[in-house]
């Protein structure tokens, strides 16, 4: 039995911001992650955006394999105050890297709108297991909605960059929205 999904609603405009900064990336011609973060008062304090496809520029980095979402939030707040009251909300689960740098950064809490069944780091550690992570609250994709539609924007990127392994994972786990990118 799968545990009951915490109320979506609080976190429903943070994913959605997540998910047009996504879309903002694709277009731009990078892989389409998103990501926001915000205070205690519910302030977004940072927007991010994978940017691994885009020249790097004094505001924001990019044209590096680091290039994630997560880490352009991380590196547009610049030093990170507060961090235990603070909330990252991402289209798609963190990888390990951006998922570990939330958790060292002492981030008090992670809500993503589409697991990630190959890149996510819960595919590797799990949050709750590890010490930097043990103080970090975790939410996966409360809203099956904006889930199912983070997993469709991802799916082509996901296609195109994981290996077969990868790819199997993602069409078990999101068979609708990987339909038809064989």
């Amino acid at each position: 039995m799968t545990a009951p999904r915490p109320d979506a609603s609080p976190h429903r405009p943070y994913l959605e911001e997540a998910l047009r900064l996504a879309r903002e990336a694709q277009e731009a011609g990078s892989a389409p992650v998103g990501a926001v973060l915000v205070n205690a008062q519910g302030e977004i304090v940072a927007r991010g955006r994978n940017r691994v496809g885009e020249a790097q520029t004094p505001e924001h980095i990019g044209a590096a394999s680091v290039a994630h979402a997560e880490m352009d939030v991380f590196f547009a707040v610049g030093k990170v105050q507060g961090a235990g009251e603070l909330t990252l909300y991402t289209s798609l689960e963190p990888c390990l890297m951006c998922g570990g740098a939330s958790a060292l950064l002492g981030v008090g809490r992670v809500v993503w709108a589409t697991s990630d069944p190959w890149g996510g780091s819960g595919r590797i550690i799990a949050w709750s297991s590890h010490p930097a992570m043990q103080e970090t609250e975790v939410l996966p994709a409360p809203d099956p909605e904006l889930e199912r539609e983070g997993a469709r924007l991802f799916a082509p990127e996901a296609r195109r960059a994981f290996p077969e392994e990868g790819w199997a994972l993602w069409r078990e786990r999101y068979p609708e929205e990987t339909a038809g990118l064989e």
